[in-house]
């Protein structure tokens, strides 16, 4: 593995939020939270806590095989899924992040040889970004990778679990996307301070 990045001897492990199980609230929710509901609070804080878990996962599997961070990978397969040139603003749109960062990750991918600009005949202000051979054979072998850690996180579950859990999340991503088409919820309601975090003054 990349000099970089192996572990020193001695050197304490990054404890994984996953280390931390299942988001649980305190007995009194209820009280303290009249207008929530206890399973949607710790179902919600869950899944967030597992989606962070599975992306660190995949950025610590990502920077010891290949030496860069998930970003650059996760940009290395947009343009070897793309099957033709992209402009940096489609790029962009595909990972949705800042021109910024792109333009970084564009030059890391470079240096890497695993792709390269070259001038956009449509349009002489912007260029073309292309993945390189070796790009490709870096995409094949980090992809199946890939697919590899996420079978291994997942084979805890049954065939008719996993259907189960794709049911699931897409009804959670469907509400999800409702949601982000309306007006933000205002984060204000009513809440009942417990004793045990009311400190009286000295």
């Amino acid at each position: 593995m990349p000099e970089p990045y192996r572990r020193r001897p001695g050197r304490a492990t990054h404890l994984s939020p996953a280390k931390l199980g299942l988001v649980k609230v305190d007995a009194d929710f209820g009280v303290e939270y009249p207008d929530g509901d206890a399973t949607s609070t710790e179902a919600y804080a869950s899944l967030v806590r597992a989606g962070t878990a599975a992306l660190l996962e995949l950025d610590r599997c990502v920077v010891t095989s290949l030496g860069v961070t998930q970003p650059v990978a996760t940009m290395l397969a947009v343009l070897d899924g793309a099957g033709e040139p992209l402009t940096p603003s489609q790029i962009s749109e595909r990972l949705l992040v800042a021109s910024a960062s792109t333009t970084a990750t564009l030059d890391l991918l470079e240096r890497r040889g695993w792709a390269k600009r070259m001038p956009n005949p449509d349009d002489g202000r912007s260029n073309l970004v292309e993945i390189t051979e070796e790009g490709r054979r870096v995409a094949d072998r980090f992809l199946a990778g890939v697919r590899t850690l996420e079978r291994n996180a997942l084979d805890r579950l049954s065939p008719t679990e996993r259907r189960q859990l794709l049911r699931l999340l897409d009804k959670i991503l469907g509400r999800v996307a409702e949601l982000a088409e309306s007006a933000p919820t205002p984060l204000e309601g009513r809440r009942k301070r417990p004793a045990r975090l009311t400190r009286r003054p000295s």
